[in-house]
């Protein structure tokens, strides 16, 4: 009961952040309950992961499984940022009681997550410009308008 209402709170919270509700839900198989499903069709939210019940035993289209391959590939991407916040940046050694302390705790966690992935961005273009200076021609004159 949980896991269904923890999905709809934060489709609506998206809701009451952008004005609409998001064009699909990239979700564990936990969150892919009866209600949750139910809720996302209503809304015309697409639930990622495979139907309920026994497999169908008409063949899905290339469009379906394209569509599938792609949402499997950005949950992927997902679980692959809260795997290495968990590893390197803390967020697996979070052992705050108070509600607020453990939002906040995992808000920070985040952060950090994210500085270090735009301080490798701009290493790596800084790197990208010392080659791209290093490695002109001795003749190069700039042109002069």
């Amino acid at each position: 009961m949980m896991s269904r209402t923890v999905l709809i709170e934060a489709v609506e919270r998206f809701k009451k952040r952008t004005g609409h509700y998001p064009e699909r839900v990239l979700a564990d198989q936990i969150y892919r309950t009866r209600g949750n499903r139910s809720f996302c069709k209503l809304h015309g939210i697409r639930l990622s992961g495979p139907k309920l019940g026994r497999p169908s035993l008409t063949k899905p289209s290339a469009k379906d499984k394209k569509q599938e391959y792609q949402d499997n590939t950005d949950r992927i991407e997902v679980e692959r940022f809260f795997s290495l916040s968990k590893r390197c940046y803390g967020l697996g050694l979070i052992k705050t009681k108070q509600y607020d302390t453990t939002l906040t705790s995992i808000a920070l966690s985040v952060f950090v997550t994210n500085l270090f992935k735009i301080q490798a961005r701009i290493l790596f273009a800084l790197i990208w410009l010392w080659e791209l200076i290093a490695y002109q021609p001795a003749d190069f004159e700039p042109e002069t308008v």
